[in-house]
């Protein structure tokens, strides 16, 4: 009798066990939408990562090697801004990519979202590319 009690609460335990892994699996596969915001998981080969690549390929045509371009993040905070400058600076190895308003550059890329008001001062548009835009200082 003790032993079909044992093997009752093992199995009742397996499948409770089973059943919250599979909610918690579910869970996590329904909240992907959300994976691409955290710029920190982004991997080579990813959505995210493909996308900014196809953005500064397009940059990397019109920017003259060795210029200093800035990587604008409107609306996002500080740590994800610094994680997509780097992502930039490392696959834009030419070019010396900084952070928006770090110091004075020649060119300034605004990811997603063009800039506007006080932001734009001396900048002139320089192209629209994939996911991003592009600005020409008017004086570095």
């Amino acid at each position: 009798m003790l032993k079909r009690l044992l093997l009752g609460l093992v199995v009742l335990w397996s499948g409770v066990s089973l059943a919250v892994e599979a909610r918690r699996a579910a869970t996590s596969w329904d909240a992907r939408a959300e994976w691409e915001m955290r710029p920190d998981d982004w991997r080579l080969g990813s959505p995210p990562v493909a996308r900014l690549e196809s953005c500064l390929a397009a940059a990397r045509r019109l920017v003259p090697r060795g210029s200093t371009v800035a990587f604008a993040t409107s609306g996002e905070p500080p740590e994800s801004s610094l994680l997509y400058t780097r992502w930039a600076a490392y696959l834009m190895p030419a070019l010396n990519v900084l952070s928006y308003g770090e110091a004075p550059a020649q060119y300034v890329l605004s990811w997603h979202v063009p800039l506007a008001g006080p932001r734009l001062v001396g900048l002139q548009p320089a192209g629209h590319l994939p996911g991003c835009f592009l600005y020409k200082a008017s004086r570095p």
